[in-house]
């Protein structure tokens, strides 16, 4: 399969927000720019009951919202001539018998096999059921005859793998027995190769110039161990409540939704060993394995080392149980049991309500202690540790703090700092947005930006080992203020090791 090859990209939950935010306009900018197929087919499917002119109507706001007046007329034309609608409820086989025989015109009408690529943009409770129906349909297999089908499936699923792709939104799951059974019910149905598990924080251009910053600039590799970094925080701040998400942030809350998979996807590409080679099996194992290097938590560890919280008037929002115990904010400190990081904490945090939409990763490296005897060349409370912080979002870039001597006369110190920011250094350029990336990235069949079966497992075991303490426990939530910056309890988790939160300093 080459980009330019034509597909069908069948979307569940067609009518929903990341539909209308994301996916239909990055599926536009990719044909636009050419780096997808202009014979492509957009199938949404969902339980609303519109038409498909309709549908094409709101696909069109969605472009409209985010390109407005340079949209190509002539293309939106083009793709909304292979646009259509399928109006169904996930659970009913009719719904499927009518995509078989939808996509089976889209053949005919190429006299080809057109890929089918299957996209579950719905709530997570519907995973299994839409992934049952496209087994028992064989909507799943492509248009493939069963012989063939049969024949590729002997020969490792080469001849039958471009034919289908499934792609699926994370939570994997909402604790390690439900993730294990999901990912049972896909490798039932699917091979790996063909299996898409979308974290669109590992599509954000920053995220993945952490690994070319690394390990093509001879300064830092060597410095990035135990022997020179003192700890590493990782902080992903939203200055916004749940909104009208109330309903699916019940019971789901700030672990289950952003720790398990955007906070831990980054904390392994920053404590990841340097790969093999930059290709997806190499780079998703060494994230495997620093997943699998987290030391494991006892339930002492989750009462020292987890804190939750709660924002002042979160049970206020609609479609949350005024008595919900819920958290909005979730601060910890991890350790690795492996010879580069071992004794280097990570400090984590991540909430709703802060004091600013921030993400950010902050590398703080040891002080130098240069003493003979009892005399310091530096007082060791003038110095400040030099820190590498990497900005996620907004503002993608790089800055490094130095300490230099102020000038005048005499040897006073003071920070410093040197900034790098994609906007100034690539002005010319249009950053692929996240989902851009990751759709791409499925037609090419480039797995490196996905997160792996064998990551999540690691994940969820870390995550359900705290779940089940706070089920012992019953400790409610922390309240803190809306834009502070947590529960004081996350203070003083950083603070008893002598720490501070660093964006916090700003």
């Amino acid at each position: 399969m080459t980009l330019a090859s034509p597909l069908v990209m069948v979307i569940f939950g067609a009518t929903g927000d990341l539909m209308h935010r994301k996916l239909m306009p990055a599926l536009y900018h990719l044909v636009r720019d050419g780096e997808m197929s202009r014979d492509i087919y957009i199938v949404g499917v969902g339980r609303r009951e519109i038409t498909t002119d309709q549908f094409r109507e709101l696909m069109a706001r969605s472009v409209c919202d985010r390109y407005g007046d340079t949209l190509d007329l002539s293309l939106w034309g083009r793709l909304t001539a292979r646009m259509y609608y399928q109006k169904g409820h996930f659970e009913e086989k009719v719904l499927y018998d009518e995509l078989t025989t939808l996509l089976t015109q889209f053949d005919d009408e190429l006299a080809a096999c057109v890929p089918r690529f299957f996209y579950l943009a719905t709530p997570p409770e519907h995973y299994e059921t839409i992934l049952k129906h496209l087994h028992k349909s064989k909507l799943s297999e492509g248009c493939l005859p069963a012989s063939a089908y049969a024949a590729a499936k002997r020969a490792g699923g080469q001849g039958f793998a471009a034919y289908t792709r499934v792609l699926i939104e994370k939570p994997f799951g909402k604790d390690l027995q439900t993730a294990r059974h999901l990912d049972q019910l896909l490798g039932r149905i699917f091979e790996e190769r063909q299996i898409y598990r979308i974290d669109h924080y590992l599509g954000k251009e920053t995220v993945q110039n952490i690994l070319s910053f690394r390990f093509a600039n001879g300064i830092f590799e060597p410095t990035w161990n135990r022997k020179f970094i003192d700890h590493v925080q990782i902080t992903l701040a939203e200055d916004v409540g749940v909104g009208k998400r109330g309903s699916f942030y019940e019971g789901v809350g700030a672990l289950r939704d952003v720790v398990q998979n955007h906070m831990l996807e980054m904390f392994a590409i920053i404590a990841m060993d340097q790969p093999r080679a930059f290709d997806a099996q190499s780079i998703r194992s060494e994230r495997v394995k620093v997943m699998k290097a987290i030391r494991p938590m006892t339930p002492k560890d989750v009462d020292t080392s987890v804190v939750r919280g709660q924002y002042e008037g979160y049970t206020k929002e609609l479609n949350v149980d005024p008595r919900s115990e819920t958290e909005t904010f979730v601060a910890l400190k991890l350790m690795l049991d492996s010879p580069r990081w071992k004794g280097v904490p990570f400090y984590l945090r991540t909430g709703k309500m802060l004091g600013k939409k921030v993400t950010e990763i902050s590398i703080h490296f040891k002080k130098p202690v240069v003493c003979y005897g009892d005399v310091c060349l530096f007082p060791e409370d003038k110095v400040l540790r030099n820190v590498l912080a990497i900005r996620v979002e907004p503002d993608e870039g790089i800055a490094l703090r130095l300490m230099v001597k102020k000038p005048g006369f005499g040897m006073a110190l003071a920070p410093a700092e040197m900034e790098f920011t994609y906007k100034e250094a690539f002005a010319e350029i249009e950053q692929p947005q996240a989902y851009e990336r990751l759709l791409l990235d499925t037609i090419r069949g480039d797995q490196t930006l996905f997160a792996h079966t064998l990551g999540i497992e690691a994940s969820w075991q870390l995550v359900t080992k705290i779940l089940k303490r706070w089920s012992v426990t019953k400790k409610a939530p922390s309240i803190y203020l809306k834009g502070s910056w947590g529960t004081k309890e996350s203070d003083r988790l950083i603070e008893k090791d002598n720490r501070h939160w660093f964006l916090d300093e700003d």
